[in-house]
């Protein structure tokens, strides 16, 4: 663009850091720490006057100086951040925006495909929301016809616990079909092929349950990015992405599943995780879709049986405290790992 000059860097010096904070904060944006890649648009005088960064598959932080709003600034830098990333290999992209920025994302090419009132989020590439529509549409279980609960459970399986075991166990005995997403996002001490492999061999002997992946439509790093800063995570920031996560899981999970209940544990510790339960409480019933909350499992020990609690007992190198906490199928799966609490 005549007069202003683009850059891609990997890393800020302090100066652009300041500069780019700054113009974020003019945006009523934050500025995050993490990116892969962030471009900065310049003036003559090596001003910083628009900005984008690349988390992953997911645009995030893009602003302009108020005084080039109509200049196409924020369109120079996103396309220099494309750019990056099909040299990267990256073949589709998230952005999570404001309502206001949408147009000028589609008009580049990206979809919008869930939002509220606050955010929305955009796709472009593919494999997109299509594809994975169809994933869900040739798993699905028996004909639109078929009368009863048809019930959903999210969960990471970080890794898969008793307590994942006792949740579904109570779910499915209340559901003529229960579907159980595994959280597809590579952010977690197991890896996505380790943690649906031990979800496929804890849910053994359940007949009337589908294990599925999220794909990045259910807790990623685009639509919910808050579960995996836990207790770095902003409580405002966290509601209004587990909305955001909730209406896509209305627009794209429950009609290709027919899905019409919902079930999650009670949450007695991470404030985070809570609020995404919140959500679902306000969400979902109006929107056709029973949330059923079911009281944590307990260890013998009082405390409640939990993934994080499993992964503190690794830290801490007490593997033989995990045997109250875990199904003999996911201690099995864990010790043919070398070493199995490696991370």
């Amino acid at each position: 663009m005549f007069g202003f000059d683009s850059r891609v860097v990997s890393k800020l010096t302090p100066g652009e850091y300041e500069e780019v904070s700054s113009l974020l904060s003019q945006s009523g944006l934050t500025f995050e720490e993490g990116a892969d890649a962030t471009v900065i648009v310049e003036d003559t005088d090596g001003r910083i006057t628009a900005t984008a960064s690349l988390f992953g598959e997911v645009i995030r932080m893009v602003a302009a100086d108020q005084g080039y709003r109509e200049s196409g600034l924020s369109s120079a830098a996103i396309s220099a951040l494309m750019e990056t990333a099909r040299a990267r290999g990256v073949s589709r992209l998230f952005v999570y925006t404001k309502p206001d920025m949408a147009g000028r994302f589609e008009s580049m090419g990206f979809r919008n495909i869930a939002g509220t009132d606050a955010v929305v989020l955009l796709e472009a590439g593919e494999p997109g929301i299509s594809a994975y529509g169809n994933y869900l549409l040739e798993n699905r279980s028996g004909g639109a016809e078929r009368k009863g609960v048809t019930g959903a459970i999210v969960a990471n399986c970080n890794p898969f616990t008793l307590g994942h075991r006792y949740l579904i166990e109570r779910a499915s005995s209340v559901c003529r079909r229960l579907y159980v997403v595994v959280v597809e996002e590579e952010k977690s001490r197991f890896s996505f092929a380790d943690r649906f492999e031990m979800a496929r061999a804890g849910i053994r002997g359940i007949e009337n349950v589908t294990l599925l992946r999220s794909g990045p439509y259910a807790v990623s790093a685009a639509t919910f990015p808050s579960y995996f800063l836990k207790s770095r995570a902003e409580a405002y920031l966290a509601l209004e992405q587990a909305k955001l996560d909730l209406n896509l899981f209305l627009r794209l999970y429950v009609p290709a599943l027919g899905i019409n209940a919902r079930f999650a544990g009670t949450e007695p510790h991470s404030r985070v995780t809570e609020i995404y339960n919140e959500a679902m409480r306000e969400m979902l019933p109006p929107s056709g879709v029973e949330y059923v909350e079911i009281e944590r499992l307990k260890a013998p020990d009082g405390r409640p049986v939990s993934a994080s609690a499993v992964r503190e007992m690794l830290d801490s190198e007490d593997v033989s405290g995990t045997e109250a906490y875990l199904p003999r199928s996911t201690i099995s799966y864990l010790a043919g790992k070398a070493p199995w609490s490696a991370h």
